[in-house]
């Protein structure tokens, strides 16, 4: 084994004769570690590039400079003599360089981590190149297009209330017969249904479903549980809510595609969203360009994306995922060995666990605010939601406010939907085939973690129940949130609904502690983003800072921020 790390020295990486260079390389990094070398991949001006670290503790940043190194060590504690020295005669001498030390670049590193070598990948090859073709095929990832004009005759121009959405359900009808019912059942108001609202039998007034309520005299505040259709059937408009949703349950939707791609790995680059020569990460289908991961060439041996990385070592070899644990809300990933060694942390609860007080208190102060209307002024209310029903689609994993609550949920990101399909051509991911905005909205997974939605929250803006305007979020702790997609109804634009739904948005992040919000926004809308909301253009060098985080990138779009006055 020694020979093959002064042969690949003496040869300069190039193998011998019926000898592939990936094996030599292999064997010379056994070699290294079997005499107790450390290897990993440190993070240098927002790329990762790898590091050997000899016994005695010297770090190289070669190959080539780390069996020069082994040469010489044992060159040294061999008294001159041996294969060592004659190998050694025939080196070309090179000039050191000026290094940064261990502790500069990466001091969190844990020095008893060994090199863990892992069988091949299981897609067969690290870089992924059209084949077949006499030029290469590019492939990029579906943009979102935003449409100019209001689809003609169509249902878009009804308002977006719960109400509105039952009827174009076929669920309730139009000036069907309802009533509102005390404590004891009995009927307090009786109104008739209309998209905008309950018409009053007794003054003709329309109410949205709240006003309603208290117009009966209730403060009960659960309106859709307690009116109730005056059809004999008993149902209430929480009933007709959960009708639609077991109705959709049942009928195959892009959410029941499957998540998978037949070649493994994904298409296009997680980072740029242009498709060409990917290297392919060893552990998850993410694929990227070697100069979007900060890269020079392709590593030898194995490699994983940063999403899979140690935020700690940065290291991903880990011989199985139990040696990881993922924070619930930045899902940045960590050793639990890197964690030992850094500080004493409650390791115990791998289903509930936060990297950081930070992240954790974000879950928490999210978790209380979802669902929660908060009056903004004129007759607006800022909520925000977040989808509760599982991702294979089978029903609600977690209603702590009882099924009335999670059906209303449900049928308000329904509505935001549809407002969402009103601003925006439909567009579908060509590595699942699912529609992207409804993945988002219903913060569907994936294995994909370009595609993996399960962190989004939705935020919207009502006026008098009518739902004006959608953006939807994602909190990757205290450092970033991004805002992926804005939209708001082509009846109330030029209203200031953008700004009442970003304003609200910002002021509650601020209280988060996040401190910037990002958007990748349409070439058409920069100016808007950038003049009339605070943004600034997103440079490559602050773009690669991020790869750890999962963002949902468009192609075409142009990445912007703003940093946010954080209150904590």
């Amino acid at each position: 084994m020694a020979d093959a790390v002064f042969n690949w020295y003496k040869n300069g990486g190039t193998a011998e004769p019926g000898t592939k260079r990936s094996e030599t390389t292999l064997q010379a990094k056994k070699h290294l570690s079997s005499m107790g070398w450390v290897f990993w991949y440190a993070q240098k001006n927002g790329r990762q590039e790898l590091r050997y670290q000899s016994p005695q503790g010297k770090v190289y940043y070669t190959l080539k400079a780390a069996c020069k190194g082994y040469i010489d060590e044992t060159s040294g504690a061999e008294g001159g003599g041996g294969m060592a020295v004659a190998v050694a005669a025939d080196l070309e001498p090179k000039k050191p360089l000026k290094r940064k030390s261990l502790t500069q670049e990466n001091p969190a590193f844990p020095k008893s981590l060994p090199f863990k070598s892992l069988p091949p990948p299981k897609r067969g090859k690290k870089v992924r190149k059209q084949e077949n073709q006499a030029e290469p095929r590019v492939i990029k990832r579906e943009r979102i297009r935003i449409r100019e004009h209001l689809v003609p005759n169509s249902s878009h121009r009804n308002p977006r209330t719960v109400l509105s959405w039952l009827i174009d359900n076929n669920v309730v009808s139009i000036l069907g017969k309802v009533y509102y019912r005390n404590k004891a059942g009995n009927p307090l108001m009786r109104g008739r249904i209309t998209r905008t609202g309950i018409q009053c039998d007794c003054c003709f007034r329309v109410f949205a479903l709240t006003a309603f309520e208290a117009h009966a005299g209730s403060t009960n505040h659960r309106p859709a549980a307690n009116i109730i259709l005056d059809d004999g059937s008993g149902r209430s408009l929480s009933d007709c809510q959960r009708q639609v949703h077991d109705s959709m349950m049942t009928i195959p939707t892009s959410a029941k595609k499957g998540d998978s791609n037949p070649r493994g790995s994904d298409d296009v680059c997680s980072a740029c969203c242009d498709g060409g020569e990917l290297i392919c990460c060893d552990r998850c289908p993410s694929a990227f360009h070697v100069n979007c991961v900060g890269l020079k060439e392709v590593p030898d041996g194995d490699w994983f994306c940063p999403s899979c990385c140690c935020g700690i070592c940065c290291i991903g070899t880990v011989s199985d995922d139990d040696n990881f644990l993922a924070c619930q809300q930045c899902e940045c990933k960590f050793h639990i060995g890197c964690l030992k060694l850094k500080e004493s942390n409650e390791l115990a609860r791998k289903n509930n666990w936060f990297c950081s007080h930070s992240c954790e208190n974000i879950f928490s102060s999210l978790q209380n605010l979802t669902g929660k209307p908060i009056p903004v002024g004129n007759n607006l209310t800022w909520t925000l939601l977040k989808s509760k029903a599982s991702s294979n689609g089978d029903g609600y994993t977690d209603c702590p406010d009882g099924l009335d609550s999670c059906a209303e949920n449900h049928s308000k990101l329904n509505i935001a939907l549809d407002v969402m399909h009103e601003c925006f051509e439909p567009s579908k991911d060509s590595y699942t085939g699912r529609d992207l905005v409804e993945a988002v909205i219903f913060s569907q997974g994936s294995k994909l973690k370009r595609l993996n939605f399960k962190g989004f929250y939705i935020a919207v803006l009502e006026e008098n129940n009518d739902l004006v305007s959608v953006a939807t979020v994602r909190v990757h702790g205290d450092i970033v949130a991004e805002m992926s997609l804005v939209a708001t109804r082509f009846s109330h634009r030029r209203r200031g609904m953008c700004r009442a739904l970003v304003d609200e948005l910002e002021k509650n992040l601020a209280k988060l502690g996040v401190q910037k919000l990002i958007l990748p926004a349409v070439p058409a809308a920069v100016d808007t983003w950038v003049n009339g909301f605070g943004f600034s253009h997103m440079t490559g060098d602050e773009r690669s800072k991020l790869l750890q985080y999962a963002l949902l990138d468009f192609q075409g779009s142009i990445m912007c921020q703003k940093p946010l006055k954080t209150e904590l």
